[in-house]
This record gives C-alpha cells, sequence and structure tokens, in this order.
C-alpha cells in the first residue's frame, strides 16, 4: 500500500442530472493513514 497520497479525484458523471440528492453520512470513528508518518490514525467526521 502506498503511503503517498495521489494527486486525483475519481469523479464519475451523474447518470441523472435534473434529480436532486441528499447524502446522510453516519460514521462514528474510521482509521486511516497519516499522511506524515504512515502510521495508522483514527478520526471522526
Amino acid at each position: 500500500m502506498s503511503t503517498k497520497p495521489t494527486k486525483t479525484l475519481e469523479t464519475f458523471d451523474n447518470p441523472q442530472p435534473e434529480r436532486d440528492y441528499t447524502i446522510h453520512i453516519r460514521i462514528p470513528e474510521f482509521s486511516c493513514l497519516c499522511p506524515k508518518t504512515g502510521q495508522p490514525d483514527f478520526a471522526e467526521l
């Protein structure tokens, strides 16, 4: 697994651009890699 962040954000076309969306994210805690040290890290949204 690479410890360097990618420079691009992958996107895709909206299949129904006329439709409005509401997105709810419920994640109390998640794990990730620290971009500075490469060590495991925990965070909250």
